[in-house]
């Protein structure tokens, strides 16, 4: 079975600065695929617009982790939140697969506990 999860955190959720380089040693460790994409949204001033603006266009990074095997995604998701926490808000899995999305939850709910 193939694993996707994404977690969605906005700007001051995670405790640190997520780096790529980071990601990637978290990768090798558990045999996953892990992402990161920069999604900057349209600023105002000193604000941004999120007004009737889709979830994709609000400023965010984005972890995408993809794997086959259940251990070792639970594995990267476990380092992933000891580092950065889980994401903050219910739209955190958007984009997740169902199955990545179920073992995503346990893990936030064993770790952080707000799920």
């Amino acid at each position: 079975m193939r694993y996707l999860v994404k977690f969605r955190y906005y700007p001051g959720d995670p405790l640190e600065e997520i780096r790529k380089e980071d990601l990637q040693r978290i990768a090798e460790r558990w045999g996953l695929e892990i992402g990161l994409e920069e999604v900057k949204g349209e600023a105002t001033g000193e604000y941004e617009k999120t007004l009737d603006r889709a979830l994709e266009e609000i400023t965010q990074q984005v972890i995408t982790m993809e794997g086959e095997q259940e251990p070792s995604l639970r594995g990267g998701l476990q380092e992933i939140i000891a580092r950065y926490r889980a994401p903050r808000t219910v739209y955190a899995l958007w984009g997740s697969n169902p199955a990545g999305m179920a073992i995503a939850r346990e893990t936030i709910e064993e770790m952080d506990g707000w799920w």
